[in-house]
């Protein structure tokens, strides 16, 4: 589809619009972004190392590996808006089960892995694939303006809700509020808003997205094995980081109040680097804005380790990383596959972010056991590290395979 007036019409604005609240109330935000504020109330209630605290939000990532290729496949057969109103529901019925966890840590970890399942349609996937076929030149823009929800929701929902609640009543009674704002703003939010094609679009659309490869073939790709590697590169840290900052400042003398302040600070990075790497990837190779991305990682890990008074600036530049990520991955898979199987690579690359999210969720803990001082500085450094070696697999991406306003005449044979 080119860039014409219907790229701003009201179904699209709208449809962004609902991506983005139901993006801000999802498990991206509350199931990973924010679930640091947890780690030390948790540990402190049970009394439970915090590696093994942590190791509920690996189960996690574990359970997205699985569940990311089987959303791909319902979104492609059913579409994107009846998985998504199917799973909001039950997503904050598994929320709110957390509330009752006893003193068990298997019932912990059983109820925090029922939460990727439960919110099955709810990851970035299932709303980027209803706001990608209304957007062609305009696609980073509406993709980051989208995705700014989970920005928005890693901005306020620790000061606002989270934070507050914590301080007021217990970890318990924040989980359980968030369930509430789930089921009852998310849901009617999304309902009304997002849209699918009339019968005409919808012929009209097929024509012009009946591009690309097949999965088969798009597995053949290089790019397709650079993407796999370097965003299990990327979940390694970035998750990781994100999970771990708060702990982390507190071991460095830093309030609660002030590490509240930090996620805010880090939503506010995230949800900026959200609608402005979406716009720049309309105008810039969508590999180098994630090279200086993952740059600015690597130099957050090496400030925290060195200079955790600047964990602000810190802050900031991982919420840049987390804010670029599924912009540039949701971009690039039309830019280098088309639409053919847009949903089946795109689940299996976020599924494997996942597998690097879960192996560095539970390590970066485990490092700070492993050492005399409980120090987080031999886990940091090789965060940075890995990082750097992921830009550097960014920037020999090769060009795009299709261009903005690629439309089906010139796709090739049937076959492919």
């Amino acid at each position: 589809m080119t860039s014409t007036a219907s790229e701003v019409s009201r179904p699209a604005i709208l449809t962004t619009f609902g991506a983005m609240i139901g993006l801000a109330l999802g498990p991206s935000v509350i199931a990973n972004l924010t679930v640091s504020a947890y780690i030390g109330p948790i540990e402190a209630e049970f009394g439970w190392l915090r590696s093994d605290v942590s190791f509920a939000f690996s189960l996690v990532a574990y359970m997205i590996v699985v569940m990311s290729p089987l959303q791909g496949m319902l979104v492609d057969r059913f579409g994107p808006r009846r998985v998504v109103l199917t799973s909001i529901p039950l997503f904050a019925l598994s929320l709110g089960a957390i509330y009752f966890t006893p003193n068990n840590i298997y019932v912990y970890y059983f109820l925090w892995a029922l939460v990727p399942i439960a919110g099955l349609g709810l990851w970035p996937l299932g709303y980027l694939q209803a706001v990608t076929p209304w957007f062609d030149r305009k696609l980073g823009l509406a993709l980051g303006c989208a995705n700014a929800g989970i920005g928005v929701g890693s901005t306020f929902l620790p000061m606002l809700v989270i934070g507050p609640i914590i301080a007021a009543y217990s970890w318990r009674h924040a989980i359980l509020a968030i369930a509430a704002l789930v089921l009852f703003i998310s849901w009617p939010v999304v309902a009304y808003c997002l849209k699918e094609p009339s019968a005409e679009d919808t012929h009209k659309r097929k024509a012009n997205h009946a591009f690309g490869l097949s999965f088969q073939d798009s597995m053949r790709e290089p790019t397709f094995w650079m993407l796999n590697l370097g965003f299990f590169l990327l979940g390694m840290t970035a998750t990781s980081l994100v999970t771990q900052q708060v702990p982390l400042l507190r071991d460095a003398g830093w309030t609660a109040d002030e590490t509240t302040r930090l996620q805010t600070t880090f939503g506010f990075g995230l949800l900026f680097a959200r609608v402005a790497v979406g716009f720049v990837i309309d105008h810039v190779f969508a590999p180098r804005v994630m090279t200086i991305v993952s740059v600015g990682g690597a130099i957050a890990c090496v400030l925290y380790a060195v200079a955790p008074e600047w964990g602000y600036v810190s802050a900031l530049l991982i919420g840049f990383l987390l804010g670029a990520e599924f912009d540039v991955l949701a971009f690039l898979i039309k830019r280098y596959y088309g639409y053919l199987a847009y949903g089946r690579v795109y689940g299996v690359i976020f599924g494997v972010f996942y597998l690097g999210s879960a192996v560095g969720i539970w390590g970066m803990p485990k490092l700070r056991e492993m050492t005399a001082d409980l120090s987080y500085d031999n886990g940091l450094y090789a965060a940075a590290a890995i990082l750097l070696a992921s830009a550097i697999l960014m920037a020999f991406m090769p060009a795009y395979r299709y261009a903005a306003g690629h439309v089906a005449d010139t796709t090739p044979s049937p076959t492919n």
